[in-house]
């Protein structure tokens, strides 16, 4: 049984249920904390206790006293991080502008059109005096010289507003707010040069400003190294997870050529530290106490590493899980490789509940099990002599486990599949061990002070990451291997899960009812795959998009679409794929149709559209500026800066408000629709407005 050989599992699951209990269900955090400490007491009396009364019948008190004790803990933690039971917890804003202290809890980012930073609210000036609360928040500065010198642990006052994060505004969109809410993210803020000042500095943790520091130093040393500027963004990312160089071009040339891995410091490049310092260290094995000293050295390099990359998520996930490693090994505790990871996992939980949810845990866990489930029997069916094969085999086994463990949730979260991915870490995984390798010696040699075989070094790890780069862009070329614009969903993604490891378990152990059980769930999956076809070919589809400064409307009917909007929109590919791509996968639209928003479409002030994919003024009527309906229709499109009739018109069942209409138009609109009772939807506060006619 899966529970007595790998008992860690049994705990991550119920510990993951408690995370999930207090995230989707209104749980009474008081009561749990009872439970907790009820249980803690049950179960530290059975696993102390020698009294005959605990015989093994009563076994299953200590089993359920561990259960409750993990359960209530998933509960607890996650309603701690989420800060909203602190008394100092700022639940409510002031209406309107306020003085706020803010600490940065990281160097600021910058963006297109600002400054951004990760922040925490340390008081709020009320009445005149300041009142400590305390809730984190993304803050947006204006683009400046004051602002570019902000850096982790500085302190602003800010006067300004805190405004709640809004939920997506379309069909299918990201979710921004659920996304920082993880994050324990409640608020954000802008403010302009003339609203802020920098109080005070160097607060914040002092190993993380050392390392926060140190990485600055190292991020200045790789900007003297002779690259071209991708060569030194990709560095950047390759050795620090610095990312933020990189040009948007080159990160979907990594995305999709499966290769995307390699920007972000994560299991592959903490592993390669991980292996190199211990063949530095080989000669402590033979000393006495040499063993536990080198763990000891391994675990300081292996978090040192991590802080001087910034500690981003993936970073953490990997140097928790080789400190797991280091230390087993290091005092000889060989155990279950999988009770090693679970326990890792269970651990950065404990520190951080909402890791659950993130993407990255997600695919780095996926993959470390795919990995170390599979690749072991996947390399016992060939075993080569060549020693240049057997590296070549390896890598081949490594890659196509983790793709087979990673694949559902790659169609799931980004909605593509990249079938290159063998070839480009053919090309990938050796060319950034040895990039790794030089690099980092490049950077060692050159703090020693030689520059000149610095500069050697830098020469070859230049030939080197120019091959990487036009093999992954040469990769990214051959777009007709790349299966994009694929949707499943939350129950297809876990059917796909149980089918893998139902079809794995029948390969490696046999036992008809394995394959069967496989059988149904793939017939399952095409049943849901095909009754969701189905459904969204018997219906015609109206979407009116909720997009700032903007006038998006979609006709869907059958695979195919018409976007109606202005050129601008339809033209930025970003924003497109941001606000209506997502929508148009998860209905299968195959071919879209962009029709430009004005001249034909409204005719000035308003058209009758007669044919728009089996669409007409039977369905809905367009107002623009100065327009008013003249056939009778269920819904009323208000695209324009106009005001609502006064007399002689059929009344519509629903009014859509969008575009660029100002506070005081909509309130009017408002008004009317409710003198009149009628619906009114206005995308700017609401978001998409979706109409289904059969």
């Amino acid at each position: 049984m899966i529970w007595q050989r790998y008992p860690v599992f049994r705990i991550f699951l119920v510990f993951c249920s408690g995370i999930l209990l207090a995230n989707f269900t209104h749980t009474p955090f008081q009561v749990f904390i009872g439970l907790l400490a009820f249980s803690s007491i049950i179960t530290v009396i059975f696993a102390f206790s020698k009294s005959i009364f605990i015989s093994y019948r009563h076994r299953w008190i200590f089993g359920t006293g561990l259960n409750l004790f993990f359960l209530s803990l998933g509960v607890v933690i996650t309603h701690l991080y989420s800060e909203r039971h602190s008394p100092n917890h700022l639940a409510e804003v002031p209406s309107g502008k306020a003085t706020y202290l803010i600490q940065l809890l990281e160097d600021p980012q910058e963006k297109e059109r600002s400054i951004g930073v990760r922040a925490e609210v340390i008081a709020i000036k009320d009445s005149g005096a300041f009142s400590e609360r305390h809730s984190k928040i993304m803050l947006y500065l204006q683009k400046s010289e004051k602002s570019k010198k902000l850096t982790y642990g500085d302190r602003v006052l800010v006067n300004g507003s805190l405004n709640p994060l809004s939920p997506p505004m379309n069909p299918f969109e990201f979710d921004y707010k659920n996304y920082l809410n993880l994050k324990a993210i409640y608020f954000q803020s802008y403010a302009d040069s003339t609203n802020w000042n920098r109080v005070s500095q160097d607060h914040g943790y002092l190993v993380l400003k050392l390392a926060n520091d140190f990485r600055k130093q190292v991020l200045a040393q790789i900007d003297l190294w002779e690259l071209n500027e991708d060569q030194k963004a990709v560095t950047k990312a390759l050795l620090l997870g610095y990312r933020y160089d990189i040009k948007d071009e080159l990160l979907q040339a990594y995305s999709s050529a499966g290769a995307m891995h390699v920007l972000a410091v994560s299991g592959l490049h903490v592993g390669i530290v991980y292996l190199m310092a211990a063949y530095l260290l080989f000669f402590l094995d033979k000393v006495k106490y040499g063993p536990m000293a080198k763990t000891i050295i391994l675990v300081l390099l292996l978090w040192s590493y991590a802080m001087i990359t910034g500690l981003s998520a993936s970073v953490v996930r990997a140097a928790t899980m080789f400190t797991f490693v280091a230390i087993g090994t290091g005092f000889k505790r060989y155990t279950s490789i999988y009770n090693t990871i679970l326990g890792s996992a269970i651990v950065l939980m404990l520190f951080k509940p909402t890791f659950l949810f993130e993407v990255g845990f997600q695919l780095s866990y996926a993959a470390v099990f795919g990995i170390v489930w599979l690749q072991p029997r996947f390399q016992k069916l060939w075993k080569p002599n060549n020693w240049f094969l057997r590296q070549f085999w390896g890598i081949t086994t490594v890659s196509i486990a983790a793709q087979i463990a990673t694949f559902p949730l790659g169609l799931y979260y980004f909605h593509q599949f990249p079938t290159l991915f063998l070839i480009s870490n053919w090309l990938v995984i050796p060319l950034v061990t040895f990039l790794m390798y030089i690099g980092l010696m490049a950077l060692v040699i050159a703090a020693i002070g030689w520059t000149w075989l610095s500069w050697l070094f830098v020469w070859v790890y230049g030939w080197l990451l120019w091959a990487m780069n036009r093999g992954v862009s040469f990769i990214e070329d051959q777009a007709s291997f790349l299966l994009d614009q694929i949707h499943i969903t939350r129950f297809e993604l876990v059917l796909l899960y149980v089918f893998i490891v139902l079809i794995f378990n029948w390969l490696f152990q046999g036992r008809f009812y394995r394959l069967a059980a496989a059988g149904v769930v793939l017939i399952i999956f095409g049943g849901s795959q095909v009754w969701e076809a189905y459904h969204l070919k018997t219906e015609k589809q109206m979407v009116v998009y909720g997009v700032k400064n903007h006038v998006v409307l979609g006709f869907y009917e059958n695979g195919k679409g018409v976007l109606v909007s202005d050129s601008a929109f339809w033209k930025d590919d970003d924003a497109l794929t941001f606000h209506v791509k997502h929508h148009w996968w998860a209905n299968d639209v195959e071919e879209v149709e962009f029709c430009e928003l004005g001249g034909n479409f409204l005719n000035g002030h308003f058209r009758k559209e007669e044919n728009l994919l089996g669409f007409s003024n039977q369905h809905f009527q367009v107002i623009s500026a100065g327009g008013q309906a003249s056939v009778e229709s269920p819904c009323w499109i208000v695209c324009g800066k106009t005001y609502p009739p006064k007399e002689g018109v059929q009344f519509p069942e629903c009014v859509v408000l969008c575009g660029k209409q100002n506070f005081y138009q909509r309130k009017r609109w408002k008004e009317w629709a409710e003198e009149n009772k009628i619906e009114c939807w206005d995308t700017q506060e609401q978001g998409a407005y979706v109409r289904r006619f059969k």
